[in-house]
């Protein structure tokens, strides 16, 4: 069963995001677009108005440069200088994360835009101080093929966090006095539920729904299987590498580590219930309590489809969609934001078409 992602909610999900915050969108298109592809994720984007996206490494814009024709692209890693005169891409920008990138550039002769990142309290990457950024300002200037069009920060406080969320903002806010800066932006995160800063808003999972519970964001994936095993176990049998005793029924479902990163995951969906994991997952299988409706036929949802993604505290979801890059994927724009439910092909001629009864009314799917 492939993994379904719906189109038509990561449109609605940008008409969303624009609509709270009044800025235009970068959208981080790293690691693959989170593995949901970001060869399909940019044309969509694109249609919705987005032109800016973010890579985190250089190679990632080299395997997506076609679809960024005319966009305007930041790449956030460091670049090498020779790296940096194959890009020779005016729409591209590229990060100053330290005083030794800006040292490396200061004397190209090609047209260049940089962006600044400051490190605001993460202490991962960036300028740090206030001399530090004036010393490349002063060293970048010099150089008339160079733009400092930017600067940025990433807010590394936990969502619901507020008092250091405010000392960040403090700090990032000092560094914007330095300059005029055309671009000024943060990620998402951490800033739609507390201050917004800047005329421009980096957004990366929010696109996709997820990590926003202040927003009314719609998911964008769906997951389901039906189960392969179905059994009571035998008195004093157990279950699984973890050997756990269990007397009720017991599901099996062909998904296991190999597939999806189950690490924080503790329950699967159906019918809006909750059918909690059990055991050790294995490598192409995992053991979920079953109750008396589940058979042989029912979709279990591997992900839940409403707002407890957002909130729920067990779930990572960075590290589950980055662990989805073996999983088969479709892409399907729907007349309407229902998640399908039954498929079976339908008869109309032309493009690859699914149709959904539910009730008396058929819903077509094109699969894109």
């Amino acid at each position: 069963m492939p993994l379904f992602i719906y189109t038509d909610s990561i449109e609605k999900n940008v008409d969303e995001i624009r609509k709270y915050t009044n800025r235009k969108i970068i959208a981080v298109m790293k690691s693959n677009a989170y593995e949901l592809g970001s060869k399909k994720i940019i044309p969509i984007l694109r249609k919705k108005g987005v032109d800016f996206f973010a890579f985190e490494k250089c190679k990632e814009y080299f395997e997506n440069i076609e679809v960024c024709k005319n966009t305007n692209v930041l790449i956030m890693e460091s670049i090498p200088t020779n790296k940096i005169l194959k890009i020779n891409n005016k729409n591209v920008r590229i990060s100053i994360n330290s005083c030794l990138d800006a040292f490396y550039i200061r004397n190209l002769e090609i047209p260049l835009k940089v962006h600044l990142r400051i490190d605001s309290g993460m202490n991962r990457l960036g300028l740090q101080t206030i001399d530090e950024v004036k010393w490349v300002l002063n060293i970048l200037k010099k150089n008339k093929n160079i733009e400092i069009e930017g600067i940025y920060t990433h807010f590394s406080s936990d969502v619901y966090e507020n008092k250091y969320f405010e000392k960040q903002y403090e700090t990032f806010k000092k560094f914007l006095q330095l300059d005029k800066f055309k671009i000024i932006h943060a990620n998402a995160t951490k800033t739609l539920n507390h201050k917004l800063i800047g005329n421009y808003v980096r957004v990366g999972m929010g696109l996709y729904g997820y990590h926003q519970p202040f927003i009314k964001l719609t998911p964008t994936i769906s997951y389901n299987v039906r189960p392969c095993s179905l059994f009571y176990p035998k008195k004093n049998k157990k279950v699984g590498y973890s050997q756990k005793y269990v007397k009720q029924k017991i599901g099996v479902i062909p998904i296991g580590y190999h597939d999806i990163d189950l690490t924080n995951l503790s329950k699967i969906y159906y019918k809006g219930k909750t059918l909690p994991l059990i055991g050790t997952s294995c490598m192409n299988h995992t053991h979920f309590k079953a109750n008396d409706e589940i058979n042989y036929l029912s979709w279990l949802s591997i992900f839940p489809t409403n707002g407890i993604i957002n909130i729920a505290n067990d779930y990572n979801w960075y590290k589950i969609l980055a662990s989805l890059r073996v999983v088969p994927k479709s892409y399907i724009r729907r007349n309407n934001y229902d998640i399908p439910k039954i498929f079976k092909y339908s008869k109309e001629k032309g493009p690859r078409v699914f149709a959904r009864i539910r009730s008396n009314q058929i819903t077509r799917i094109r699969i894109i």
